[in-house]
């Protein structure tokens, strides 16, 4: 099995849940005051690392009221599923909650879990799919505010052979009165040790895509978007790497997010040189009112871990794209050839029109490599798409593509 939950061990945790893929593990606990703590995520490995934990008296970091004297347990400091504001931790949270009377807290506590088999959906929001439900696993951990009555759902989705782990949050109002959800992140690594390098991918019209890699340092670092889309400006795509990574070698972390509106990632080391990354929606501007009876999903978050630099990271999330992102006749087969019409046409064209730039193309000795490309359409395929060009009048209403 993909996902273990451990229910036997009555120490420290009552709790581990622990998630493997085929080269990496992901472990969960629950803490000794219910909540859902960090543990682990790297190379593949079997036991509990619940000895990673730390637990000593550290100054002006406050306590749990259940601990009462105990100095030693304190939010600010432990690696945590889903941070929340409120609760004593100072670090950048996940969850950000408006109560009816004005506070701003959340206190989730662990209720349950439960595995399925397949992959969870998310209503009106592009995800990861299982078509058959058989290369996949999901975990739901049941978290719970007790004064506000809001339930929060953590959703785990496990592509072992792919090295891929998603993660998602629902969000149901179980009280009777109306909240507002301020900030809810998709998904957060804490690290307990280690030092690490930011990479994400910057641009600007004609020059998408600029790699620019930053040493995470004390404070937070973020990087978004505002401009109501993910834009060529920022992407929603951000790593976590070994100083000495590269490559085809070192330690690296992969969060993307499943999105195309405002987004914000952050990166931060606290005052214990512990490392913790967001991802989600950007809480710019964001107040969602949620009515008793009401839930809401966050987007989708997609992480992977790879040992061997960046390319192995890279062929992780292709992969998934490639064969549970992508949802097309051709996602399996040979696509054909896509006419670019930016800078050919700017959008101004009509069947006829692209019809007339293929031929200019077949007899244009000096397009080689353009012919041998567009020769690909069989005499068939051209039947095909002169017939759905005039039966639909295309014009400069279609976006980047022929009609075939």
């Amino acid at each position: 099995m993909a996902i273990i939950i451990d229910q036997e061990q009555k120490l420290l945790t009552p709790h581990t849940i622990t998630l493997h893929t085929k080269n990496t593990t992901y472990q969960m606990a629950v803490g000794a005051y219910g909540q859902l703590l960090h543990l682990y995520y790297g190379p593949r490995l079997d036991g509990d690392m619940r000895y990673l934990l730390t637990y000593y008296d550290r100054g002006f970091s406050g306590n749990p009221y259940e601990a009462e004297c105990d100095k030693t347990y304190s939010m600010d400091a432990l690696p945590q599923e889903y941070p929340c504001f409120g609760t004593g931790d100072f670090r950048s949270p996940a969850f950000v909650l408006k109560n009816a009377d004005g506070s701003y807290c959340a206190d989730l506590r662990f209720v349950s879990c439960e595995v399925c088999k397949g992959k969870y959906q998310i209503p009106g929001l592009p995800a990861v799919y299982d078509e058959t439900g058989t290369e996949s696993e999901t975990l739901k951990v049941y978290l719970e505010d007790a004064v506000s009555g809001v339930q929060v759902t953590l959703l785990y989705g496990v592509f072992a052979e792919l090295d891929i782990i998603t993660r998602a949050v629902q969000i149901t109002n179980h009280g009777d009165k109306t909240v507002h959800i301020e900030k809810s992140a998709s998904a957060v690594l804490d690290f307990m040790n280690g030092e690490f390098d930011v990479i994400h991918f910057h641009g600007r019209h004609g020059m998408e895509r600029i790699f620019e890699r930053t040493s995470v340092e004390h404070g937070n670092q973020v990087f978004g978007s505002r401009r109501g889309a993910s834009s060529h400006q920022q992407n929603p795509f951000v790593m976590l790497a070994g100083k000495q990574t590269g490559e085809d070698a070192g330690e690296c972390y992969g969060c993307m997010l499943l999105y195309s509106g405002n987004f914000k990632a952050e990166a931060e080391k606290d005052q214990y040189e512990q490392t913790r990354l967001v991802m989600g929606l950007s809480d710019e501007m964001f107040s969602w009112r949620l009515e008793p009876g009401e839930t809401f999903d966050t987007p989708e978050a997609v992480l992977s871990y790879s040992a061997d630099g960046f390319s192995a990271l890279s062929w992780n999330l292709h992969r998934l794209i490639r064969s549970h992102i992508c949802r097309s006749a051709y996602r399996d087969t040979k696509r054909p050839v896509l006419i670019n019409n930016w800078e050919a046409t700017y959008f101004d064209f009509t069947g006829l029109r692209l019809s007339e730039q293929r031929q200019m193309v077949q007899t244009d000795s000096t397009s080689m490599k353009h012919r041998t490309q567009l020769n690909r359409i069989t005499s068939q395929e051209h039947s095909l798409y002169m017939q759905a060009c005039q039966s639909h009048a295309w014009t400069t209403s279609t976006v980047h593509g022929r009609c075939i």
